[in-house]
């Protein structure tokens, strides 16, 4: 099978990860993207970046905000393909696949910037600038919507995400969760007992909500570590009490110890996904989780954790409480994992390429209402 693939942004987070393994099922494949920042992961890969390369330093990606639909407008692929296979944040799932080819999107989320988190996008620029971005936003998100039927073939990164598409696309979506690296946790997990404190892992920032966390174990007296770094570092240590411990950043390689290590992981975020649940559950350790978002799926209440209902330190308490009653068999946990393995993820996809490129694309491919908006920025 002749596959091509695009990817919104090369960069160094949790989508590359899915990436790779896109790139592992189909290694001929060229990478169309819009900035690629030379991960060393695609060193040795056909990536053919659009002409902003060059332009704009990858790291300020947000930069060329209004001209990014141009571009993925402009964008050709080659036509001697069976298969686009979009990896889509924002912009590829709206790239138009060469006539009679057929075009799955994974989809990791509906454009987060013109839908549920504007107000958390916005916030990260200068008040004067907000008017005319929140103008801008209103228009690339008409220029999404009028894309929602591009892809043959929508798959979401989990039951939430599936959600997300039919409310703003009015489309329906498959569901296969992302790739998880299991191994280095399910070893540490077996190798190391848990210890004595609590954990919780993500960047810092405010949408994150790890203030939950830090509050309802200070309040409780509960050892809290919170591994990550981030704006929100400075206001978390005011609001903390002598029982938490502030890591910073921790490598990769350290990671899965530090997980083996704790009582459970606490995660209050509400996330698309979610892979540290999945990768503290590998280490067979429970997870506490907010009840809404992807770690609502992953989690099993009871079994693999506790879900709690609300963002709220009270809320947590309650369900930090509830913990200390309960006991969690470590390798029932881990048994729950299997299904976010790599190699399921790759044969998951494998299996809906195949069967989409045996039915053939919709019909348009997009053509539609493409007309309707090409150009350059908005």
């Amino acid at each position: 099978m002749r596959v091509a693939i695009a990817h919104d942004f090369i960069r160094h987070g949790g989508a590359e990860r899915v990436l790779e393994q896109m790139h592992r099922l189909w290694p001929d494949a060229p990478v169309y993207t819009l900035l690629d920042e030379r991960n060393p992961m695609t060193a040795d890969w056909d990536v053919r970046p659009s002409r902003l390369q060059g332009l704009v330093p990858p790291s300020r990606y947000r930069w060329p905000l209004p001209f990014y639909p141009g571009m993925v407008d402009r964008l050709r692929v080659e036509p001697d393909i069976d298969l686009l296979v979009t990896s889509s944040v924002s912009w590829m799932k709206s790239l138009r696949a060469p006539p009679g080819v057929p075009h799955l999107c994974y989809i990791y989320r509906p454009m987060m910037f013109a839908y549920e988190r504007q107000a958390e996008f916005l916030a990260g620029y200068p008040a004067p600038v907000r008017p005319f971005l929140r103008l801008l936003i209103r228009r690339i998100r008409r220029w999404d919507q009028a894309r929602a039927d591009v892809p043959d073939l929508y798959v979401a990164c989990s039951r939430y995400i599936a959600e997300a598409v039919r409310r703003h696309y009015r489309r329906e979506a498959e569901v296969l969760y992302p790739p998880v690296r299991l191994g280095p946790f399910l070893e540490a997990g077996r190798r190391r007992p848990p210890g004595d404190y609590f954990l919780t892992a993500a960047r810092l920032e405010s949408y994150k909500r790890i203030d939950v966390a830090v509050a309802a174990c200070s309040r409780l007296g509960l050892p809290l570590k919170v591994a990550g770094r981030g704006p929100q570092l400075g206001e978390l240590r005011r609001l903390a009490g002598p029982t938490v411990e502030f890591l910073g950043f921790v490598p990769d390689r350290e990671l899965p110890e530090l997980m083996a290590g704790c009582r459970a992981l606490l995660f209050p975020s509400e996330e698309d996904f979610g892979i540290a649940p999945v990768e503290a559950m590998a280490a067979g350790r429970p997870v506490i989780a907010f009840a809404r978002g992807g770690p609502a799926e992953t989690v099993e209440d009871g079994v693999s954790g506790l879900h709690f209902p609300a963002q709220t330190a009270d809320a947590l308490i309650e369900a930090l409480r509830r913990f200390e009653r309960l006991e969690f068999d470590p390798e029932r946990i881990r048994a729950g994992t299997a299904g976010f393995s790599e190699q399921a993820f790759r044969d998951g996809l494998a299996e809906l390429a195949a069967r989409l490129v045996a039915q053939g694309p919709r019909g348009h491919n997009g053509s539609g209402q493409a007309a309707a908006a090409t150009g350059g920025p908005l």
